[in-house]
């Protein structure tokens, strides 16, 4: 099974676009592992990025299912990320830029022949001190667009650490991913909303906001003269 949560297993198909809420970075290597052996099983090409720790981690749990990590790593079909740059334009985090990368991942892993690809990305390390809340949901909703809707094949699996986050930005990514897990818990969304729903929810708010400072301004301006 691609998802193994404490003895919890599901399968995931390609175009999936999963959110991990953690707190304990232990939490990230117990779901990775076991999602990306399944897609090197697959003669998927598969990338983690995160921490130092986080990387070791992993490899040393893909060592113990048996995976060949260093021939692996060497044949391209792994690879493992600890530098936040390539993800990044000049320090800053742009959305559009991320999705971009995973883009050019597909396209170069199928000229090499490989079935799909996983992508695994610790989203509280590489956004931390660089993105807003605004630009997290961004890529989120496009992510959820192109993977989702496009049937893509790839598997995302993204990773927050919730005590670090605002409750509400919380509540606003999960709004955003069909697939969540939480804790010892796979969940299939209820509350999910696709990109497009989500997006007019956006558009409706930005609207009401404006009308309201119009209004705003308005009164202002009868109550001056």
């Amino acid at each position: 099974m691609d998802l193994n949560v404490e003895g919890t297993s599901a399968r995931i198909p390609p175009g999936s676009h999963i959110c991990q809420l953690y707190n304990k970075v232990d939490e990230i290597r117990n779901v990775t592992a076991r999602l990306l052996l399944t897609g090197l099983n697959g003669s998927e090409r598969c990338l983690f990025a995160g921490t130092p720790a986080s990387v070791r981690e992993i490899e040393d749990a893909l060592d113990k299912m048996g995976a060949e990590v260093e021939a692996l790593k060497e044949s391209g079909q792994l690879i493992m990320q600890t530098d936040r740059e390539p993800f990044l334009v000049g320090k800053r985090f742009d959305p559009y830029h991320l999705l971009s990368t995973h883009n050019t991942f597909i396209a170069q892993a199928h000229r090499d022949g490989w079935r799909g690809v996983r992508i695994s990305i610790d989203m509280t390390w590489l956004t931390r001190d660089v993105a807003t809340p605004e630009q997290i949901l961004k890529y989120e909703a496009a992510s959820d667009a192109v993977f989702t809707f496009q049937n893509a094949p790839i598997i995302a699996l993204m990773h927050y650490d919730y005590s670090k986050l605002p409750g509400a930005l919380v509540v606003e990514l999960l709004k955003l991913h069909p697939i969540a897990v939480v804790g010892k818990y796979i969940k299939r969304n209820p509350y999910y909303l696709n990109s497009e729903q989500y997006l007019l929810k956006i558009l409706r708010a930005n609207r009401e906001r404006t009308n309201t400072g119009a209004r705003a301004v308005g009164d202002d301006a009868a109550h001056r003269r």
